[in-house]
């Protein structure tokens, strides 16, 4: 039998899904066609696929309670009772899977009309019931999920390889995730469950979790509320979390919309000395001036002084090819979008652009001046901006020091903001 095993295997791995999910366009649609046939008894023309791409619109959550369709769903009922076993019964597993909602009242009736037939299913969902044995229970079904997600290395593959085909759209591995994350998330600083945990947020061979990876986020930073992880670990953080939900200082929707803005603030110091230190370590390496070293430990020393707010860094194009191969380690980091370009001068010179207080504070490489321009000056360049133009800045500054003393330049930068 293993030979028809391995077989069926690759059946449910290539065509993992029982049903067409139908867009939400259609979905309208093909409730009211369910209501119209169940009304008048007519199945002409129809089929079973299509019965249950109608059913994924009848249970979804915008359509589960409308009274309209009361007759569509005692119907389905009825039939998960009487129907032989086949694609019919199957697919409406993937309907209650999908669907589940703890308290919700379609999800008991589903999960009670289900449970008399666990012994017709077919080979996926019966590895599904056998792997959760309180499937059809949902009191029970979300809690003994986490626990094979808690206990998995690879809680994605876990779900796959159970029966979940899309586990992370699925209601039922939502609800278990949220106890999955409860269970994780006292061990966070730890390297075993931040493993875990990326592996269901951000899995090889899938996508990027959305919907309730804001809360995962914020357990991952609560962690470091009151304390800094060292810096090697502070950087993979911070790139890993901008390459799966993008910059909070670029984007505001997505997880960013309802997220807790402390813990946001916590991201947004750590950004800011991360763009810190790959401009001071690229400057470092590329440069060198013996005026550079107090310069940089000045401006670092202003960070941990809590002084700069915020700090973006636009590279030159020499200097962001060495940032992308020595400094930004992650392979998934977008360049383009990580940092600005510095156009003017040939992209020979890179920029730091600071915030500290009601000042907005531009320092460059080379022999660029410090030039400091009030935040609510028109002419002051923006940070997060995708390109900038040293020269136009140069040209636009009324308040502008060159670090030929640099007792005398860091005297000046600090009586000017």
């Amino acid at each position: 039998m293993d030979q028809v095993r391995r077989a069926v295997e690759g059946i449910l791995t290539r065509w993992p899904d029982v049903v067409r999910t139908p867009d939400d366009r259609d979905r309208e649609r093909l409730a009211l066609e369910m209501l119209r046939r169940t009304s008048d008894w007519n199945w002409d023309g129809i089929t079973t696929q299509r019965i249950i791409s109608a059913a994924v619109a009848v249970f979804d959550e915008d359509r589960r309670m409308r009274s309209d369709l009361a007759p569509v769903r005692d119907f389905y009922l009825s039939e998960i009772e009487t129907r032989e076993p086949g694609a019919f019964l199957d697919g409406m597993v993937g309907v209650y899977v999908d669907s589940f909602s703890e308290g919700a009242l379609h999800t008991h009736a589903l999960a009670k009309a289900l449970a008399q037939r666990a012994d017709d299913l077919g080979s996926r969902h019966r590895k599904l019931h056998e792997a959760v044995t309180g499937l059809f229970r949902p009191g029970d079904a979300p809690g003994e999920l986490a626990h094979r997600m808690t206990e998995a290395e690879n809680s994605y593959e876990e779900l796959k390889r159970i029966g979940l085909s899309r586990p992370h759209t699925s209601g039922l591995a939502r609800a278990a995730q949220r106890i999955f994350l409860s269970r994780l998330a006292p061990d966070l600083a730890e390297p075993t469950a931040r493993r875990k945990l990326f592996n269901w947020l951000t899995p090889e061979h899938g996508s990027v979790l959305q919907s309730g990876a804001g809360q995962a986020v914020e357990a991952l930073l609560a962690v470091w509320r009151d304390c800094t992880p060292p810096d090697a670990l502070r950087n993979e953080l911070c790139e890993a979390i901008i390459a799966g939900w993008n910059d909070p200082r670029l984007h505001s929707g997505g997880i960013w919309s309802g997220f807790d803005p402390t813990l946001k603030a916590v991201l947004l110091r750590w950004l800011t000395h991360q763009d810190m230190k790959f401009f001071c370590n690229m400057v470092t390496a590329t440069q060198n001036s013996h005026m550079w070293a107090p310069r940089r430990d000045f401006w670092l020393k202003l960070y941990d002084d809590k002084m700069i707010d915020e700090a973006w860094v636009a590279f030159g194009s020499d200097a962001r090819l060495y940032a992308q191969q020595h400094l930004v380690r992650s392979g998934k980091t977008d360049m383009n979008c990580r940092f600005g370009r510095q156009l003017d001068r040939g992209s020979s010179t890179s920029l730091l652009i600071m915030r500290i207080g009601n000042k907005i504070v531009v320092d460059g490489c080379h022999s660029y001046r410090t030039h400091i321009f009030r935040l609510d000056d028109k002419k002051a360049p923006k940070l997060y901006a995708r390109d900038y133009y040293c020269d136009d800045i140069m040209r636009v500054s009324r308040n502008a020091k060159s670090h030929s003393s640099i007792p005398s330049w860091s005297q000046w930068v600090l009586q000017h903001v």
